[in-house]
């Protein structure tokens, strides 16, 4: 009877599976991009699918040759019936339109949603170069809050952390960060750095973008002063319609965890004054210990810090749609920090080894408020003329402590077991605020059918300030990691410093486009900038004037009486000085399209620059003022086969130049006890700029409105690259100074992919870089290499290495889980950055290499049918360390060290644990 039964049910499940058949398609907007969610039904029935991750949905169970009604739908977007024969397997694809009152054709303006999936792949398949795109979209369920974060998941990116963890500068295809700038909607933004060209990304909210544009192969129409890439970040438009977004979360770093963490030290930031004495007073004025406050250099502990992370925008379109209005606001305070062991080296002349010297423990706490208010209205006068204004005002500041406990090795009184010795005990407290402003009034006109002008003029400020930088020195016997006994003494470290910095631009670009149909497009255009860049810096030197000791307790600085040693205040520093630039560029690009599959874009630019500076305390003999002028001619030529509707295979080369920074030009001297390098550092007024030649080779792939393949090959050879060096003084005596070193290669492999499995997704990428450069370094001999009792003398020699920065292996890989039925999203990111140099060190094969490491975050949303969305973000969720080390054995004394490894491992110099952080938030969407 069993047997009877279950032959019976297997016949039926066989005749069903004969007659079911398939029905599957795809559901999208009008710019193909995939309406995930969105709902299929078969009218009169309970079978129905939703769009999964793929953009794609199925529907099984429909008997062979029956028609039916397929209804689908979308919150948003007007609900859409066809009428079907079923017949084997079925496709029916569906594009749905959006549920509000239509134009009248004459004001129907053609607007573009730049913050989907679909259409960051569609501008990576038309676009004439090679590109990479991240969309709003894929921002918003990252774990990212800022562009930095958001850019190491770009193929071939990686980032350049500080002493608090946070990323702040782009390495692109493992050239130092110099090598790439940074726009903000398609116009150069200046750098609050105080020294350099290039602008710190971790500055910029995320949740105020449409979506970043990382270009690596420059057009004739893009500033020719980029090699790894041009960064252009996409500030969130108005919508067609209403658009109201709300965001808000708060978390915590569980370095600052009271359980077992160490603990947040916090000053009181408002108390300091922010204009140095002599900035408050007449030309001559003579200091005292009075014009300077105590209170807000006096740290408190604190556990469980805070953060918090707060985003709205707004937008709309007026007057039948001609004006379009959008307001974003982002705030964020955070909290970051490390954990930090760290060793000091010496050279070892006599074995050309370097030795640990001191060992030092830092606990870093970094308070960061991060914010931005952007601003754009754009008004379209008809189809042939528009205007935009756009404004924004980028700020960040950072309020950090670092204490520190140096003990030193050489004398053998520091007792590695119970963290035991004499030490020099530190504590440095420094604000740092950085703001940009940029305002850009752009406009787009159809002069004629086949004449298109467009036009932007630009003014940018940034600014860098650091006010009342303080340094707090004390000498401790520390038991068991303990101070026992501190005294407060002369060391020439106890100082103070105001530093100021501002990077002004005027810019004015024009572009002219001229469509002859199947002739080709022209375009001829140009640029303008002046841009004026200030440093002020003026240090304080102070001494104690009580010398007693404490007993298990520490000295607040407050509680010193300090005399002041220099009241007329150092302003000779080489940081004093003015610069300017003024750059002028035209060029011609030529799009032409011999064969429907065919596109060939090339062209040239010419750039004039004139950069100059005015030392304000020249050292003794030093002309005040120099410069450069100089023109450059940079080529390029893209081609792009289009191998069918999905697929494309380009080719590309330019012509780029780098130029020097304000600084390195300056004809600046410092001594040796003022740098980390343990060297003299001078100015270099004969620098030259530098000039690569680039190739690119990618094969591209879009199956689907969402997923990608890429494969490229690109090859750098870059003339005179800049790097600092070792030079000699007429005395025979050693100093950096940075250079041209003749000819780097960089040269690699990029492949990145997105394929959505229904419900599923993955997101990698991956690059293999190699880069060579030839510098000079120290090494040292004997004077008579037949006597050992002949001195040591340092001769130079060349040594070859990577590109400062460049990392042979670099990938991502990110997993995605969307549930429509249940509004689920889940992503887990992974991100691994292989061993690089970190540090350029003057003695030869004796560099700092950051060790390979691996980043973990994680995602989560859950969505409510009312715009409601609830989110958790977890980052860092291995608490992956930052190791530094040498490439040299560490001997059986050395392995005894907190943190390093066995006799014979690779010697150790730092190691930075920076917590995991999370945040818990919610997001509302009208």
């Amino acid at each position: 009877m069993y047997k009877s039964l279950l032959l019976s049910l297997l016949f039926n499940l066989t005749i069903f599976s004969v007659s079911a058949q398939t029905i599957k398609g795809t559901i999208t907007d009008k710019s193909g991009e995939a309406l995930i969610g969105a709902s299929v039904v078969v009218e009169g029935t309970m079978n129905g699918a939703m769009v999964g991750l793929n953009g794609t949905y199925v529907i099984k169970g429909i008997s062979k040759g029956s028609t039916v009604n397929l209804k689908a739908s979308f919150v948003g977007f007007k609900t859409q019936t066809k009428s079907i024969t079923v017949s084997g397997e079925t496709v029916v694809d569906f594009i749905l339109k959006e549920d509000h009152q239509e134009l009248a054709e004459v004001e129907i303006r053609a607007s573009r949603e730049l913050d989907t999936d679909a259409s960051a792949r569609a501008t990576e398949q038309h676009s004439p170069m090679v590109l990479n795109v991240v969309s709003a979209s894929t921002i918003e369920l990252s774990p990212d809050l800022n562009v930095a974060d958001v850019m190491q998941r770009v193929s071939g990116v990686s980032l350049e952390q500080s002493n608090s963890g946070v990323g702040s500068y782009a390495i692109v295809r493992g050239m130092p960060k110099r090598y790439s700038y940074t726009l903000v909607n398609g116009v150069k933004i200046p750098s609050p750095d105080n020294k350099n060209r290039y602008v710190p990304l971790d500055m910029f909210p995320s949740d105020l973008l449409d979506r970043i544009e990382v270009t690596k192969a420059l057009t004739p129409s893009m500033e020719g002063d980029a090699v790894g890439g041009a960064m252009n970040l996409i500030m969130k438009n108005a919508k067609d319609n209403f658009s109201f977004k709300l965001n808000a979360s708060g978390g915590m770093n569980s370095l600052f965890s009271e359980d077992g963490g160490q603990p947040f030290l916090t000053y009181d930031q408002s108390l300091t004054n922010p204009i140095a004495p002599h900035n408050r007073a007449v030309e001559g004025y003579t200091a005292s210990f009075d014009d300077f406050t105590t209170d807000n250099l006096v740290p408190k502990e604190t556990y469980n810090p805070i953060d918090y992370n707060l985003g709205a925008s707004v937008s709309n379109r007026f007057l039948d749609g001609k004006l379009g209005v959008v307001l974003a606001g982002s705030l964020q305070k955070l909290h970051r920090g490390s954990d930090t062991h760290n060793y000091d080296v010496g050279y070892n002349q006599i074995s050309n080894l370097l030795d640990l010297e001191t060992y030092e423990y830092r606990q870093y706490s970094s308070a960061m408020t991060r914010g931005g208010v952007h601003n754009k209205i754009d008004y379209v006068f008809n189809n042939k003329h528009s205007i935009s204004l756009y404004n924004a005002l980028i700020y960040e500041r950072e309020d950090q402590v670092r204490e520190s406990v140096r003990y030193r090795l050489w004398d053998g009184e520091y007792d590695p077991e119970s963290n035991s010795g004499t030490a020099t005990f530190e504590t440095r407290i420094r604000t740092t605020k950085q703001q940009i402003q940029n305002s850009t009034l752009q406009g787009d006109h159809q002069i004629l059918p086949a004449w298109k002008l467009d036009w932007s003029a630009v003014y940018s400020l940034a600014t860098r300030e650091r006010p009342d930088l303080a340094v707090f020195t004390r000498n401790a016997v520390f038991i068991n990691g303990v101070p026992n006994q501190v005294r407060v003494e002369d060391f020439g470290s106890q100082f103070r410093i105001w530093e100021d910095n501002s990077d002004r631009d005027y810019s004015a670009y024009i572009n002219n486009t001229f469509d002859f149909n199947t002739f080709g497009e022209l375009k001829l255009g140009g640029l303008y900038r002046n841009k004026e860049r200030t440093n002020n810096y003026i240090r304080y030197n102070f001494k104690p004037l009580n010398n007693e000791t404490k007993t298990g307790e520490d000295w607040k600085y407050n509680e010193v009486d300090w005399s002041l040693s220099n009241p007329k205040g150092g302003r000779t520093n080489a940081l004093n000085y003015d610069a300017h630039e003024n750059i002028l560029a035209y060029y011609i690009e030529y799009k032409y399209e011999p064969s429907q599959r065919t596109e060939i874009v090339g062209g040239v630019r010419v750039e004039h620059t004139e950069q100059g500076y005015t030392l304000r305390h020249p050292p003794y003999g030093v002309d005040p003022e120099g410069g450069q002028e100089y023109f450059d001619y940079l080529p390029s030529l893209h081609f792009r086969y289009k191998i069918n509707g999905n697929s494309n295979l380009r080719a590309s080369y330019f012509r780029s130049v780098i130029r020097p920074g304000f600084f390195e030009i300056v004809p600046y001297s410092i001594g040796e006890e003022s740098t980390d390098s343990g060297f003299a550092e001078r100015g270099n007024p004969d620098l030259k700029r530098t000039i690569a030649d680039n190739i690119d080779l990618r094969y591209e792939v879009f199956p689907g409105a969402r997923d990608n393949l890429f494969v490229g090959v690109f090859y750098k050879n870059i003339q005179d690259p800049i790097e600092k060096g070792i030079k000699r003084d007429s005395r025979g005596r050693p100093y950096l100074q940075p250079d041209n070193f003749g000819t780097a290669i960089n040269y690699g492999l990029e492949i990145d992919a997105t394929k959505y499995f229904r419900n599923f997704g993955i997101k990698a990428n991956y690059t293999y870089t190699q880069s060579s450069i030839t510098t000079s370094k120290v090494i040292f001999v004997r004077e008579d290499p037949n006597d050992p009792s002949s001195s040591n003398i340092p001769i130079d020699v060349s040594q070859t290495r990577p590109l400062q920065g460049q990392s042979a292996h670099i990938g991502n890989i990110s997993l995605l889980y969307k549930n429509q039925k249940h509004g689920l999203d889940v992503q887990l990111a992974n991100v691994f950055t292989g061993k690089r140099i970190d540090q350029l060190v003057s003695y030869y094969e004796k560099d700092i290499w950051q060790e390979a490491r691996w980043q973990m975050d994680f995602s989560i949303e859950k969505h409510f049918g009312f715009g409601l969305t609830v989110f958790a973000k977890a980052r860092n969720l291995l608490d992956t360390p930052l190791v530094l080390y040498v490439n040299q054995e560490a001997n059986e004394r050395q392995s005894n060290y907190p943190l390093q490894g066995d006799p014979g491992d690779n010697l150790k110099v730092r190691d930075e644990r920076y917590g995991r952080n999370f945040q818990l938030g919610i997001k509302y969407k009208l």
